[in-house]
């Protein structure tokens, strides 16, 4: 296994984390100041790789619920970004939860 896969499967599991936590703040109405610094990071850690753009997206989302303006449609453009990553994902690391509807994302061993 290289680096790069290494690199994208951990940095996926911290953007799936901060997707979630950035999910519940702003559903429950709580501050996104200590997200905000997570989120930033690992944009920073993120270009290059698959989860730069999904990361991107998350950070504009974080940007707007700082500021109380964030939508639906800005939260349905992170789920979707998510879920572009999670195939891109299921290539490259097939341990991640594969549902059996997702044809050729995985081997059968």
């Amino acid at each position: 296994m290289t680096d790069v896969v290494v690199d994208t499967a951990e940095l996926y599991r911290r953007y799936k984390s901060l997707t979630i936590a950035v999910s519940a703040a702003l559903i429950l109405g709580e501050r996104l100041d200590d997200i905000a610094v997570a989120v930033d990071d690992l944009g920073r850690e993120a270009a290059g790789t698959p989860c730069s753009e999904p990361a991107l997206t998350l950070r504009r989302l974080v940007e707007r619920g700082l500021a109380g303006e964030s939508t639906d449609a800005e939260v349905e453009q992170v789920r979707s970004s998510h879920r572009g990553l999670r195939r891109e994902v299921w290539t490259t690391h097939p341990c991640e939860y594969v549902p059996c509807c997702a044809v050729g994302a995985h081997e059968h061993r």
